[in-house]
């Protein structure tokens, strides 16, 4: 798990992989407020550290405390986990296929919050702006973008592609930007 991640959103990632595979086709998930001291321990947290953590879940509507011994991952905290995951993942390492990986969108005004989260978070995944609105990296899951823009909402705006520089092109630059050989 990345250190970057504050501790709440660490404890929310742990609360998921408790939860295991079938966390994905949830909407909302019911823990044992037991369970959960479980991984408190396990992320090494003080009991403090802990339970500003899960305040802080709960004031931002993440998740709900049912009654003493059980909490509701609320649909929320479900997208808030897919997304910290997404935004974990390091697709440097893999080996570059020589493709570069292109998305447009043309997001309308009034989803201009989804738009600006949208671009925000393909910046953090290191693809770089061409254009305000077309973004290309050498590296990227498209499947878990796509799951992005369906969670956003703006699934209609926004293509994948997948392209091969033109013999006569020089796309040094990128190559030199991305650190690629």
């Amino acid at each position: 798990m990345s250190k970057n991640l504050a501790k709440s959103t660490k404890l929310l990632l742990a609360l998921a992989d408790f939860a295991g595979h079938s966390f994905d086709c949830l909407d909302a998930f019911l823990m044992s407020a037991g369970s959960a001291s479980l991984l408190k321990r396990n992320l090494r947290m003080l009991d403090d550290e802990y339970n500003s953590a899960l305040q802080g879940l709960a004031r931002s509507g993440y998740v709900e405390r049912v009654n003493e011994d059980q909490f509701l991952i609320k649909p929320k905290g479900v997208r808030k986990v897919k997304l910290a995951r997404l935004e974990e993942r390091d697709w440097t390492k893999e080996l570059w296929d020589g493709f570069w990986r292109i998305i447009s969108f043309d997001i309308p005004e009034k989803f201009r919050v989804q738009r600006d989260m949208f671009r925000s978070i393909l910046k953090r995944l290191g693809f770089i702006g061409i254009q305000n609105s077309l973004f290309i990296a050498p590296f990227a899951d498209f499947e878990a973008l796509a799951q992005l823009r369906e969670e956003l909402g703006i699934e209609k705006y926004v293509s994948f592609f997948l392209s091969k520089s033109y013999s006569t092109d020089d796309d040094s630059y990128l190559r030199k930007r991305f650190d690629l050989k």
